[in-house]
């Protein structure tokens, strides 16, 4: 599979030598490798011709990979190189070993609130350095948060190249590019993303860690989307009723109506944890 993969999708990275397929997907092929120094990294090579895009498109993004390397953030899964090479998109990660949140949430029992907390306020922290460079998400959900072999979080899979599949016909500029049980209902009504759009998404993600389950769920996608654009707000069990608050602010329908910043959620985390400790 490796070798058929390297000759369908080559890639000339001098130093670099390919260990095996990780993920294929319609727009990109995913390897693990070693660089030239011997580290285990990650390089996700996109399956467009770069040559048909707009030179300004991809400036920015190697402008925006090259500022998440400069950002350091754990919370996020660092960029460590991007390029173009044979007419083709790429970008080299660290490599993250172990499960996605997702997995580690269907193979084990519920997380602790303390633990649930803790997850919470990383994957919050790590919107709040994207947002603070211009980033945004886009696609926040559970199997693209990965879980450190130390048991903290790093995000996967940041909204960079969206505006890249748009422009070579991988997606639509209506379309919806991010799962449906998480996505915002201003997107679902085709308005365009901003900071908001990503605190709806940690909302689901902190009722789910809290709860053991998404807070809207249908196997219809059209009665999914409907719930998240008209259904009301559950309530959390009467255990968990202090962090209410943080449910209602973060999955308002209406942008603004909610909490404005991932620092103001971590602002309001830490008060309701002072109250309960008064």
């Amino acid at each position: 599979m490796l070798q058929h993969a390297v000759e369908r999708y080559p890639l000339d990275l001098p130093g670099y030598q390919f260990l095996k397929v990780l993920h294929d997907s319609e727009n990109a092929i995913i390897f693990l490798a070693h660089n030239p120094t011997g580290l285990q990294v990650v390089i996700k090579r996109f399956k467009f011709n770069a040559a048909k895009l707009d030179k300004k498109l991809i400036d920015e993004f190697l402008m925006e990979t090259w500022a998440l390397e400069l950002l350091g953030h754990r919370g996020l899964v660092r960029p460590l190189e991007a390029g173009v090479c044979s007419q083709a998109l790429y970008m080299v990660m660290e490599y993250v070993p172990g499960n996605t949140l997702r997995r580690h949430l269907t193979l084990t029992p519920l997380p602790s609130q303390e633990q649930a907390l803790r997850w919470f306020e990383e994957i919050a922290l790590a919107l709040e350095a994207i947002h603070s460079i211009g980033l945004l998400h886009q696609d926040l959900k559970t199997s693209n948060i990965l879980l450190r072999l130390d048991g903290s979080l790093a995000l996967l899979d940041f909204g960079l190249e969206t505006r890249l599949l748009v422009a070579t016909g991988f997606m639509r500029t209506d379309e919806i590019y991010c799962t449906p049980y998480y996505v915002s209902p201003e997107r679902i009504m085709g308005d365009p993303p901003d900071e908001r759009s990503d605190l709806y998404s940690l909302g689901i993600i902190l009722y789910e860690l809290l709860v053991g389950h998404k807070p809207y769920e249908s196997k219809s996608l059209t009665e999914l989307l409907k719930k998240h654009a008209v259904a009301k707000i559950p309530m959390l069990p009467d255990k968990l009723r202090d962090y209410q608050s943080l449910i209602i602010g973060l999955l308002a329908k209406f942008p603004e109506n909610r909490i404005q910043s991932a620092s103001e959620v971590v602002r309001l985390l830490h008060k309701i944890q002072s109250q309960q400790k008064a």
